[in-house]
């Protein structure tokens, strides 16, 4: 069993930094950013709904099928810090937790907690390096 998930995975992963590289040419983005999620399973909380599937993702590999796919296509990629990138807002700088998938900022702004994320990590200039491992 554990082969044939290994195998499913790998597929997954394949499919997804495909999607990914292809949404990037299809934009003409010329650098893909990735947050740097080393030590993700130790500093992520743990539940009966997400520890199976977060405990068995291959984020590293994925990392790579992207890194590998952007390289072919001419597309730099770069990683950047996750500290406070679904807790940072946008618009004023304040970090605070949101609540469920909702973030809402004293400010005023408000999101989903993911798209949050993405725009921080597009928005970020704390670049880590362009390996997925230092």
């Amino acid at each position: 069993m554990k082969n044939k998930e290994q195998r499913i995975m790998k597929d997954i992963n394949h499919k997804i930094s495909r999607e990914i590289v292809n949404t990037a040419k299809k934009h003409k983005a010329k650098v893909i950013k990735l947050e740097r999620l080393e030590n993700i399973r130790s500093t992520t909380r743990t539940s009966r709904k997400n520890n199976p599937s977060l405990h068995t993702w291959s984020f590293y590999r994925l990392a790579q099928y992207i890194e590998y796919k952007a390289k072919l296509a001419g597309i730099e990629v770069e990683y950047v810090d996750s500290v406070y990138t679904s807790q940072k807002c946008p618009q004023c700088g304040n970090i605070h937790h949101a609540k469920d998938r909702k973030y809402i900022c004293k400010c005023g702004y408000h999101t989903h907690r993911d798209l949050l994320g993405a725009i921080n990590i597009c928005n970020s200039t704390e670049y880590i390096g362009n390996r997925c491992i230092a």
